[in-house]
């Protein structure tokens, strides 16, 4: 236990790999464990964004002048996530920290969904997220353990029309989570999920200045979407020592969306 209750928080000599940087949310996970401490790898979620991952990389640097890789990959392939798992614990020297910050929404009515747009929400949103459970989870085994943490929406809980599909991926995200978390307990790997709610960032179809933007801010308990950046906190805490005796868990930051009937 830290001596100062401070110094729980602290990812000094912590190694960690983020996937899914080149997102809003990949981003400030990155810089967040970076401001704490730890030696970060970024990958990406899709191929094809090197340029976003680099500009991520100067941001993680900035943070702290500790060692940051960059690895430009796709989440999609197995082969992928395995090398860059690999690649995290020879470049930075462990890995103790994996974030999963693989998102890809999408929305649109039931009845219009084929088969194809199953598979790739489905893909994108759990079977990613599966993959990377697995190569990080090798990895961490075999060095003694270490801490997962699945970054999802308050939609794995609450339904929400034009959705269905997506929502579906997130809750199987959280319970996917759960049993992983006590299938690897006494193998000293613990795995959480931060819930984020309706974030405001470009690529959100709640930041959009139309009608279902503006119904939606008026519905939210505080009448405003959450930064990026404001996931930071419970990150660093589901991450850090501190939380050393907490595994299977979900935290929620979500402006108390999850609170309403």
């Amino acid at each position: 236990m830290a001596a100062n209750v401070l110094d729980g928080f602290s990812l000094e000599g912590k190694c960690a790999l983020v996937i899914g940087a080149e997102s809003a949310v990949g981003r400030a996970s990155a810089v967040a464990l970076a401001e704490a401490g730890a030696k970060v790898l970024v990958a990406s979620q899709e191929p094809g964004t090197d340029k976003t991952l680099k500009e991520v990389a100067k941001a993680v640097q900035a943070a702290n002048r500790n060692k940051t890789t960059i690895r430009a990959q796709n989440a999609a392939i197995r082969a992928d996530l395995s090398a860059t798992a690999d690649l995290a614990f020879k470049e930075l020297g462990g890995l103790h920290i994996l974030v999963n910050a693989l998102d890809v929404p999408a929305f649109g009515p039931a009845e219009e969904a084929d088969d194809t747009s199953f598979e790739r929400i489905v893909e994108n949103n759990l079977k990613t997220v599966w993959m990377a459970c697995q190569e990080g989870g090798r990895v961490m085994l075999k060095q003694g353990g270490g801490s997962i943490v699945n970054i999802t929406s308050v939609l794995a809980e609450r339904g929400v029309p034009n959705a269905a599909l997506y929502c579906a991926a997130k809750a199987g995200v959280l319970n996917l989570t759960r049993a992983l978390a006590l299938e690897w307990a006494r193998r000293g790997i613990r795995v959480n999920a931060l819930e984020a709610g309706w974030l405001d960032d470009e690529s959100s179809v709640a930041a959009k200045d139309d009608e279902f933007g503006k119904t939606l801010v008026k519905y939210l308990p505080d009448n405003k979407l959450i930064k990026p950046e404001e996931l930071g906190g419970a990150l660093l805490y589901l991450v850090s020592p501190a939380s050393s005796f907490v595994t299977g868990e979900s935290i929620a930051v979500d402006g108390g969306l999850r609170a309403r009937v």
